[in-house]
């Protein structure tokens, strides 16, 4: 009896890693630079890498090249992306170290729609989404997306969702 309860249990160890594996249709925490930013899993977060401040009165804020700037001056062939912050009277900061974690991302079907791929996060107090636009028709890539973040901000792609 007992030769066989220490069989059970060396097939249960032997078959555990491959009840694990994720299943090829699961979100991979590295995901390559040319994939759709839609295909960003929940739960994955852009951290704060500088400080960056948050203007008073004003709710859209554009990145471009690792770089503040107005919708005026982006290059709007180039990628960019458009921070929707909740309007304060107050100038606030996001300090270094800060995550924006994702909750979900829309697609913008492939039109020429600036700011059509939208980055959702948790809810926040000061950012509500990302829109950002590759400056081409089709959607933005991830490694457009790290174009535009420059040193500002880096990705942190969620770990591997089994089972979906």
């Amino acid at each position: 009896m007992r030769f066989l309860r220490q069989i059970f249990v060396l097939v249960g160890l032997v078959s555990l890693p491959m009840l694990l594996t994720p299943r090829a249709s699961g979100q991979s925490a590295d995901l390559p630079d040319d994939a759709p930013i839609a295909n960003i899993g929940a739960g994955s977060t852009i951290a704060v890498n500088v400080d960056f401040l948050l203007p008073a009165n004003l709710t859209n804020i554009y990145v471009q090249n690792g770089a503040v700037t107005t919708w005026e001056t982006v290059d709007k062939k180039a990628p960019s992306c458009r921070l929707s912050t909740v309007e304060s009277p107050v100038v606030r900061k996001l300090a270094p170290g800060r995550k924006l974690v994702i909750t979900g991302t829309l697609q913008n079907n492939g039109s020429v729609f600036f700011y059509g791929d939208v980055l959702q996060f948790e809810e926040d107090a000061t950012i509500s989404q990302m829109q950002c636009s590759p400056g081409h028709k089709g959607p933005m890539s991830i490694g457009e997306l790290k174009q535009v973040f420059g040193g500002m901000f880096s990705l942190i792609q969620a770990m591997p969702v089994v089972g979906e």
